[in-house]
C-alpha cells in the first residue's frame, strides 16, 4: 500500500538534478541571476547582496540594480549605517552590538560581490529623485544604467528577484 517515490515526479516533469537543486532542460535560464533591490533598509540589502554574491560564487551571471529606495545605501560614506529606514528591532542597542560582530557590511559585501564577476548598477531616475550625482556614490558601482537596459540586457531569460 506504501507509495513508492523514486523520482518519478522529476522524471514525468522534464527535470533533472545538477548538483545542488533541480534545473530544467535549458539550464541557460537558471545561470542568470538580477535582483532589483528597492529598498535602503539594512536587513533586506544586507540579504539581498548575500543572496547575490552566494549565486555569484556558484558561477551564475548576476546583476544588481539599485532603485528608488535602494539607491541610498549607495551613497558615499553611507553604505553601512542603519538609517530610519532600518526596521526598528535592528536599530535596538543590543542588535547592534551583535550586527558589528557578525553581520558583513554592506560595503564588504558589495566589493565581494564584484570581486566574483557580480556587477551593481545604479537606477538614473532613483538618482534623480533623490538629487544624487555618480560623484556621490560609492566607487564599487559598475555602472548606471535604466530599468529598461538592466531589464533587457542583465534579466532577460534570466530569474529576476525584487527587493
Amino acid at each position: 500500500m506504501g507509495r513508492e517515490n523514486k523520482g518519478c515526479c522529476k522524471k514525468r516533469a522534464g527535470l533533472k538534478s545538477k548538483g545542488f537543486g533541480v534545473m530544467s532542460g535549458d539550464e541557460s535560464k537558471m545561470r542568470k541571476k538580477a535582483l532589483i533591490i528597492n529598498t535602503a533598509s539594512y536587513e533586506r540589502v544586507a540579504f539581498a547582496l548575500t543572496l547575490a554574491t552566494a549565486f555569484s560564487a556558484l558561477g551564475e551571471k548576476v546583476s544588481v540594480l539599485f532603485s528608488y529606495g535602494g539607491i541610498l545605501r549607495l551613497r558615499k560614506g553611507h553604505e553601512d549605517e542603519i538609517g530610519e529606514e532600518t526596521n526598528s528591532w535592528m536599530k535596538k542597542d543590543s542588535f547592534a552590538r551583535k550586527r558589528e560582530d557578525n553581520l558583513p557590511k554592506i560595503s564588504e559585501q558589495l566589493k565581494l560581490l564584484r570581486s566574483f564577476g557580480g556587477k551593481v548598477y545604479a537606477c538614473p531616475a532613483a538618482m534623480a529623485f533623490h538629487n544624487l550625482t555618480r560623484d556621490e556614490l560609492t566607487d564599487d558601482l559598475d555602472d548606471v544604467r535604466g530599468l529598461v537596459s538592466f531589464l533587457i540586457e542583465d534579466a532577460k531569460d534570466g530569474m529576476l528577484i525584487y527587493v
